[in-house]
């Protein structure tokens, strides 16, 4: 077999949510080591994340589908089965899970929730190059076809399916959940491939995202692999926003050290130690 190069993606997630998360991200971009990141279509910062975007063409920016947090982008009164008693989405997957547990996931509500988010992005004139979800919610299964038929519609060719999961066991707490991860990726990418969806080969970072200090970027980092990988990340500004955020229930973002992942992805030093580590560093426009 041929040597293959090793592609790197680090993709941040959560484009749109504040401006503080925008501002992080596109330093990171511009100074650091990401590459890529994922737009929410219901972000608070949302025009602002568009604007950044179309003044820096290097960065790629792909689709973040979310059924939670924040409003709706489809009209309320055509989606009600997807939100909280508040009229919100709801702050958690979990009904969504139970749902699906019980035969009752409102599908043609999810698909019409999906297809107002892509269709805002498409209309502020972004071309996504890839599509994944918020808190990993396009690979529930059931939900997992209607992401990859939204991804085929609005021609975006490639799907996040974190089916290999190469991360050292750094973070004990996380490890029951990088197992349903990769349960849940091995049943997505059969999906995404009848979908003519393409996937990366390997995914980093699921278990250090949040915590991602210069430490744990480079130890990752430390060993290339053939083919194309995704390094997941959440830069971001502390600011009211956020922290506005955390005080309504977004308890994702609780225990995550922003600061040091921010500063981490930022710099220069991380970009060499990648290069020189023998990482290209690209973007799922690049992924063959």
């Amino acid at each position: 077999m041929s040597e293959r190069r090793a592609l790197l993606i680090v993709n941040a997630d959560d484009f749109g949510l504040t401006e503080g998360t925008n501002a992080a991200i596109v330093r990171a971009h511009g100074a650091g080591i990401v590459t890529s990141t994922s737009l929410l279509a219901n972000g608070g910062a949302f025009d602002q994340a568009v604007a950044a975007a179309r003044k820096r063409p290097s960065l790629d920016v792909g689709l973040h589908l979310t059924l939670t947090e924040g409003f709706p982008v489809a009209p309320i009164d055509e989606i009600p089965a997807l939100l909280a008693a508040n009229g919100e989405l709801p702050l958690s997957n979990q009904p969504f899970a139970r749902a699906l547990a019980s035969g009752r996931l409102p599908i043609a509500q999810i698909r019409r929730e999906f297809e107002a988010q892509a269709a805002k992005v498409a209309d502020s004139g972004l071309k996504p190059s890839h599509i994944d979800g918020h808190k990993y919610i396009h690979l529930l299964p059931g939900i997992t076809a209607i992401a990859a038929e939204i991804a085929r519609r609005f021609a975006i060719p490639v799907m996040r399916v974190p089916h290999h999961l190469v991360d050292a066991p750094s973070r004990m707490g996380r490890l029951p959940g990088l197992a349903v991860m990769a349960a849940l990726g091995k049943v997505a990418a059969p999906v995404a491939r009848r979908a003519g969806l393409r996937t990366t080969d390997h995914t980093l970072g699921f278990v250090d995202t949040g915590h991602l200090d210069r430490a744990a970027l480079e130890r990752l980092l430390r060993t290339t692999r053939a083919g194309t990988t995704e390094l997941l990340c959440h830069p971001a500004d502390r600011s009211p926003a956020l922290d506005h955020l955390l005080a309504r229930g977004y308890r994702w973002i609780a225990g995550y050290d922003f600061e040091a992942e921010t500063s981490a992805l930022s710099s220069p030093e991380a970009r060499a130690f990648a290069e020189q580590a023998g990482w290209q560093l690209g973007t799922f426009r690049e992924k063959g």
